[in-house]
């Protein structure tokens, strides 16, 4: 460990012609690897750089994660899942929102809604009404914290159901109280036959449903088994795995500590920003470990040094792996630009996880490997004399033969198969409904279904109409003769004083949630506003309606900025205006096709619902921008090897030589994101599959058939306006 290299197999001293002693890599070097070192008397500076602060580097980065995994363990104090944390500002709901939740430490009241239906079909008999009554007694006796009086049974007009109602508050806002209340009503119902069924459904009950407690933990110890495992079949290797996989924990730990910072700065750091933050950093590392520790094998097998390896093998890969982290951190800097609270705290949060990943993987990857030797790469050691393990491309040179020799044909298979996949978002509709993000065969989903059976259909999510403090009792009659009025309204009465202004509770006939709903709550509105402009109307259906236009509206505006983002740093690094309006066209199809690909399996094979309308603007700026990664690796390359070969053999060569580590790295990054899977939020799962189909679709489709099909079809033209040899196809 004291510079020598413990794995060389000669000694690094050697007399030998210097061809690269300036650091710059010698143009010779991008082609095949051959056995015979190059022997550099005098080492580069960043090779000096390397051994004398490696140990320093690596000190730093222990310290740094303890210290920063003392602030993440304390990240879900300062996590906001309250409805201020998601709604836009200047709706209607949000004020009744903040109105409701003036702290966000202190939620509002939630309720329960337990529910009695025959499972034949018949009316309730007088015993089920009698073990209903008894039931409903039992509720009362539990007397838990934060749990009223079970309201009142009421009848259904036809007489097949019975419900009665359970309002919970909880204390704070990380506390069970909602979750020990609804789980204590479901075995209080269990106790019945199969003739009379129960549910527990209604707002609490669907949020205890679509709530997996803390996740973070789970999906921390899920995305490092991933890992863990495909690093070890990339490899083949006992020790090598734990080096990238140990400076991704890090980056993680360092990264969750950033956003605790964040969040205690005023940003709104939620679930679903910390169990993206999780495996977003780990994919990502992952990915630039992957990149940067296939092409060190490859230095390894020219130089007896390893300093020296790693450092040709940083300059080599470094532009590259900033340029793909800083794609990323721009396309989730535009998340700024939203109007939805928990959008827009998800892109600094997010893109500090994407640089804490670029600096882990160019700093405390590189001193682990100096620190370590050659050994780490055991049994697959690549030396001058062996090039065991640096270039094992047969099968991506295989591939990368067929494209080039069929590059018509293969443009041609692989722009159809993503135009078929595309095909699939005729499956896809978009849902306000709170139901959806509830996995489907939940206990209140059931109930809610049973609800919509027996009783008037917004009974289960009310209307909240907010009068201002001033108002008088002719305003409050007027206002609530004006709501009854209104066409699909089934009833209005007062409800519950928030502050000091009174409220009307305003039931619905129709679906709270669909498209006759919407347009309800619009005229309800406009005829409020008419009497008083500062009335409110807000409630649970109006919160979902106002979220949905906000992230449609998000959704226009943000699209185009990732776009030009991501096309601007695709022409700085190419140095081209041609190549990165290509690889654009071929990443919005890709993401076209994967959504795609993705409504089937939601609506085929999981039996989802509506997808939220906030759901395209994740997909799409984490597609867009995580599958540009790995065209940024592949053109990179390319154009390295563009500077002496023709564009074939340039794409032949840059294929068969980042096609293993690419695949590698697609396949981390779709495991880590398929973790979210697990989660019992349907959204946060729609997510990931969605991003995990995506990028398995950008890795083993795009860039590896479509990308250099188009590159050879596009000839010297790719890389307009520079300037190229006249022998260029």
């Amino acid at each position: 460990m004291n510079g020598q290299d413990t794995g060389a197999l000669e000694p690094a001293m050697r007399a030998s012609p210097c061809d690269g002693c300036d650091g710059s890599m010698p143009e010779t070097t991008t082609g095949p690897v051959t056995p015979g070192p190059i022997r550099h008397p005098q080492p580069t500076r960043l090779a000096r750089v390397l051994r004398t602060t490696k140990w320093i580097v690596l000190a730093a980065w222990i310290g740094l994660a303890i210290v920063a995994t003392v602030f993440a363990s304390r990240l879900g104090d300062v996590q906001r899942n309250d409805s201020a944390a998601y709604l836009p500002d200047g709706f209607d709901s949000s004020q009744v929102a903040h109105l409701a939740e003036p702290d966000p430490n202190r939620p509002g009241t939630e309720t329960a809604l337990v529910i009695y239906h025959r499972g034949d079909g018949a009316g309730l008999t007088a015993a089920d009404r009698a073990a209903i009554a008894h039931d409903q007694h039992k509720a009362t006796t539990l007397r838990l914290p934060g749990m009223r009086v079970p309201g009142p049974v009421l009848l259904s007009s036809d007489q097949k159901a019975a419900l009665y109602s359970v309002r919970i508050t909880p204390a704070r806002a990380d506390d069970d109280t909602v979750s020990t209340a609804v789980q204590r009503l479901r075995v209080i119902i269990t106790e019945h036959t199969d003739t009379l069924r129960t549910n527990v459904t209604g707002e609490a009950a669907l949020d205890v449903d679509n709530d997996g407690g803390d996740v973070d933990g789970p999906l921390l110890i899920t995305s490092m088994a991933i890992v863990a495992v495909l690093l070890l079949l990339t490899y083949r290797s006992p020790v090598l795995w734990l080096a990238p996989l140990l400076a991704a924990g890090a980056a993680v730990m360092v990264a969750r500590g950033a956003a605790y910072g964040l969040a205690r700065a005023g940003l709104a750091v939620t679930d679903l920003s910390s169990a993206i933050l999780i495996v977003l950093v780990f994919g990502a590392a992952t990915d630039y470990a992957l990149l940067l520790l296939n092409r060190y094998r490859e230095e390894l097998a020219r130089h007896d040094d390893r300093h020296e390896a790693l450092a040709r093998a940083l300059r080599r890969t470094t532009p590259a792996i900033t340029a793909s982290a800083a794609t990323v951190t721009a396309g989730l800097l535009c998340l700024l630009a939203a109007d939805l609270a928990g959008l827009r705290g998800l892109g600094p949060v997010a893109a500090t996880g994407v640089i804490v990943a670029l600096v882990a993987m160019l700093t405390l990857l590189p001193a682990m490997l100096a620190c370590s030797g050659r050994w780490l790469l055991w049994p697959r050691i690549p030396t001058p004399t062996s090039t065991h393990g640096a270039t094992d491309h047969r099968l991506w040179g295989s591939i990368a033969t067929w494209v080039t020799r069929r590059s018509h044909l293969a443009a041609v298979v692989a722009t159809a198969a993503l135009a078929i996949a595309a095909l699939g978002l005729g499956a896809l509709h978009i849902s306000a409904d709170p139901l959806d993000k509830v996995p489907p065969h939940s206990d209140s989903v059931a109930g809610r279904h049973a609800l919509a059976r027996h009783f008037p259909e917004g009974l289960s999510a009310p209307l909240t109409v907010v009068l201002p403090a001033r108002a008088d009792k002719a305003t409050m009659s007027a206002v609530q003769r004006a709501a009854s009025a209104t066409p699909n309204v089934a009833q209005a009465g007062p409800g519950q004083a928030l502050g000091n202004r009174p409220t009307l509770t305003v039931d619905l006939s129709v679906p709270p949630y669909g498209s006759t709903a919407a347009h309800t709550i619009d005229d309800l509105r406009h005829r409020l506003h008419a009497i008083d402009p500062d009335v409110l109307v807000g409630g649970d259906p109006a919160v979902h309606l106002d979220y949905r236009r906000a992230a449609l509206s998000d959704t226009e505006r943000i699209v185009p900025l990732v776009l030009a983002a991501i096309t601007l740093i695709l022409g700085l690094l190419l140095r081209s205006l041609v190549a990165p309006l290509m690889l654009l066209a071929t990443v919005v199809l890709s993401f076209a096709a994967s959504l795609g690909l993705s409504a089937l399996v939601f609506t085929r094979m999981l039996d989802y619902g509506g997808v939220a309308a906030d759901l395209f603007i994740y997909i799409f700026v984490f597609l867009v921008a995580l599958g540009v990664d790995y065209n940024i690796f592949l053109m990179e390359r390319i154009r390295e090897e563009h500077r002496r070969l023709r564009t074939t053999d340039a794409v032949r060569r840059g294929l068969t030589a980042t096609g293993g580590v690419i695949t590698a790295a697609g396949l981390v990054l779709a495991g880590t994101f398929a973790a979210l899977a697990q989660i019992p939020d349907v959204t946060v799962a729609e997510v990931g599959i969605a991003v995990a189909i995506g990028v398995l679709v950008d890795t083993l489709l795009v860039r590896s058939v479509q990308v250099p099909a188009f590159v050879i079809l596009l000839g010297h033209r790719t890389w307009w306006p520079a300037r190229h040899k006249p022998t260029d196809k």
